[in-house]
């Protein structure tokens, strides 16, 4: 793996640096870099001059974000580059374009709009690759560039902590340095999807517009033709083992009944498959920890499709809380509910689902405990049966969480509530953040966490920031994502070796959480700490 040397004067490249160290790209020191990256806001002083001077003799330069604006005019190094730059933008969203030669470049970047400004070039040589664009008026600009000649980049974007924190951008980093590096992806994995029809359809609509993951098989118990996975017949196969044992997929997505989720994820490992296990994972982390061992054991990939990650209420936020919007946070609430007759499938039957905390409540618990930091202490869960007698699964649930810090959150899954609630309520100790509750009546409909029809993204939830005067503003939703941002990350993973933001050891604590509600339920309500 390549390694990048990082010279930066900028606070928020720390972040950057942890992303790069994560990835095994560095940073490491300048003698045993492969590359120089360069992000800085002011001239270089005599030892940073130096240390490119040496470098540029040996491995590729990149200079990043305001790098190139706070060189001197007449810099070699923007000789070097051959980009004469102009004019600086105000700050604004950006739109970004493949660059003529930016095809591989672009791969799976996703729908990446950064808020930050960038250099326009008044002039640029006819031998600099154009990797990545921006249109600006009426004009089609690069902002990432990579000159073959002189072993020198340049990238003007990155010049606020907004951007240099943003994984998107990390991601961007390492692709450039892979480009100037000669580097290429792997050959696309092949992928067999193992699961029920309804559950193995978004998964298989996912992969057929991922580049870099290519579907090869299938055994989802349907009548049906062979499917077409990009150029390629995709093959049924009536019999899990023969998938399983397929000497033609590199990646198994198990997306079976939860109960069985750690036979054929186990069977899969021993088997020499890469494995996607679909949420909730599993249900003990006794099963958590004999997976993640067995994967270790054998150097193959374990990772967790999580549910909602992308759901853009959530991700608003997120944004807001992060962002400090309404100081530290209280108490949060969250209402999964209607009043519904279950219909009676497998999600419905406790023995197989694991019951509702585990088919509907991984989606509230995952986000909540990406949202609130530090350890959970306790978990209280009740559960109550009085009306849906045709199903196992309990009518209405509740589970509340207390924090180390002494935050609370919880949230109610309930077929019951005929009166719709807001989906959030947080109360911070500067504001609240409140979603609007809809106008329409409650009514049956599709379930959070079951799969059917489901695009990338949920649908759009509006919430209102209300400040502690009683003013109220509507947060901004950030755009749905294109393609599935799992999926993407899961192909730069296997071809490109970029780490994952959502590994298995995160989805083991969210099972922890499900495992003691659902001994406390057991227990009458009372308080059991997650292990």
């Amino acid at each position: 793996m390549p390694r990048i040397h990082l010279v930066s004067n900028l606070p928020g490249a720390s972040a950057l640096g942890d992303h790069l160290r994560g990835a095994g790209l560095g940073p490491t020191s300048a003698r045993s870099a492969d590359a120089l990256l360069v992000l800085i806001d002011r001239p270089l002083d005599s030892g940073e001059q130096d240390v490119l001077d040496r470098a540029r003799q040996s491995v590729p330069v990149l200079l990043a974000g305001p790098t190139l604006r706070s060189l001197p005019p007449d810099s070699p190094l923007v000789e070097a580059s051959g980009l004469v730059p102009g004019r600086v933008t105000p700050v604004h969203e950006l739109w970004l374009l493949p660059g003529p030669d930016g095809a591989e470049f672009t791969t799976r970047l996703g729908d990446f709009r950064p808020v930050d400004q960038w250099v326009v070039p008044d002039k640029l040589a006819d031998d600099v690759e154009q990797l990545l664009m921006v249109r600006h008026e009426l004009t089609v600009h690069p902002v990432c560039t990579w000159r073959p000649s002189t072993g020198l980049g340049m990238l003007t974007l990155g010049s606020g902590d907004r951007t240099l924190a943003d994984p998107a951008y990390h991601r961007l980093i390492g692709r450039w340095l892979r480009h100037a590096l000669g580097v290429r992806d792997a050959p696309p994995v092949r992928v067999g999807l193992l699961g029920t029809a309804e559950s193995a359809a978004f998964h298989h609509m996912a992969v057929d517009v991922t580049e870099g993951l290519e579907m090869a098989a299938i055994c989802d118990g349907a009548s049906r033709p062979p499917g077409r996975g990009g150029d390629r017949t995709v093959r049924r196969i009536a019999n899990p083992a023969d998938l399983v044992n397929d000497s033609e997929i590199d990646l198994m997505i198990v997306v079976t009944p939860t109960h069985t989720h750690t036979e054929w994820a186990v069977r899969a490992l021993e088997a020499g498959k890469h494995v996607v296990v679909e949420h909730p994972f599993c249900l003990t982390t006794r099963e958590a920890d004999e997976l993640t061992g067995l994967a270790a054991e054998r150097g193959l990939i374990l990772a967790v499709h999580p549910d909602q990650r992308d759901d853009l209420g959530c991700r608003a936020l997120q944004s807001s809380v992060r962002a400090g919007a309404i100081g530290d946070v209280l108490w949060l609430e969250t209402f999964q509910s209607a009043y519904t007759r279950p219909p009676g499938t497998w999600h419905d039957d406790a023995r197989v689902s694991g019951g509702a905390v585990y088919d509907r409540g991984f989606a509230p618990l995952d986000w909540i405990l990406d949202l609130l930091a530090g350890p959970v202490e306790w978990v209280s869960a009740t559960a109550h049966k009085r009306v849906w007698h045709h199903v196992s699964n309990a009518d209405h649930t509740r589970i509340l969480l207390h924090f180390a810090s002494g935050t609370e959150a919880q949230i109610t899954i309930s077929d019951l509530a005929a009166a719709a609630l807001p989906r959030f309520h947080v109360i911070g100790t500067a504001g609240s953040i409140v979603s609007e509750v809809p106008t329409e009546p409650v009514i049956p409909g599709p379930r959070p966490g079951r799969h059917a029809e489901r695009m990338f993204a949920t649908p759009a939830v509006h919430l209102n920031l209300v400040a502690a005067d009683g003013s109220r503003t509507r947060l901004p939703l950030p755009p749905a994502p294109v393609t599935s941002v799992f999926h993407n990350q899961l192909a730069d993973l296997l071809v490109s070796g970029w780490p994952m933001q959502y590994t298995a050891e995160v989805a083991r604590r969210v099972v922890a959480v499900m495992e003691a509600a659902s001994q406390s339920v057991a227990a009458g309500g009372g308080s059991v700490a997650p292990v």
